[in-house]
């Protein structure tokens, strides 16, 4: 069951999202017509971060990652675009692919089946220095990926 709560005025979600460079390079999600986002997704009840970045990664991209280190955490507070407030609590993790050779099966437009529902993932490469020329969301974590920054802690206010 993944961790996330909806009452009548407040949505809230712990999730996981992977920051993948390879070669300079961010993979990214799109998320709408104009914004992206990273791979990832919600912690599912009694599963640590770790475990779940690592399963949704899998169920993403259908490829074995590791963690190579813990990057930080987002505790963001916005309006989503179904006009929910939300509150969101993300851990990022640092992310490789167990065989790099792996890489050349990466699936840009990946169909995944989660818990019956049918998600499009549509994947791309970045370059890390050209991160502030698109909406990687949320735009807080643009700069700390730029710097390959680790152990941040950033609280965003609506």
């Amino acid at each position: 069951m993944d961790i996330k709560l909806l009452n009548n005025q407040l949505k809230f979600k712990y999730r996981v999202s992977a920051i993948f460079v390879r070669n300079n390079k961010l993979l990214v999600s799109q998320y709408g017509d104009a914004a992206y986002c990273l791979p990832g997704g919600y912690v599912e009840l009694g599963e640590t971060s770790e475990e779940a970045m690592l399963r949704e990664l899998k169920e993403e991209l259908n490829l074995d990652f590791e963690i190579l280190t813990f990057a930080g955490i987002i505790e963001n507070f916005f309006v989503n675009f179904k006009e929910q407030r939300t509150h969101s609590i993300d851990f990022y993790y640092y992310v490789r692919l167990v065989d790099d050779n792996d890489y050349q099966f990466i699936d840009y437009n990946r169909i995944e089946y989660d818990k019956g529902k049918v998600v499009h993932h549509n994947f791309s490469w970045i370059e890390v220095n050209e991160l502030d020329n698109i909406k990687l969301l949320p735009l807080v974590v643009r700069e700390k990926i730029k710097k390959y920054e680790t152990n941040f802690h950033i609280i965003t206010d609506c």
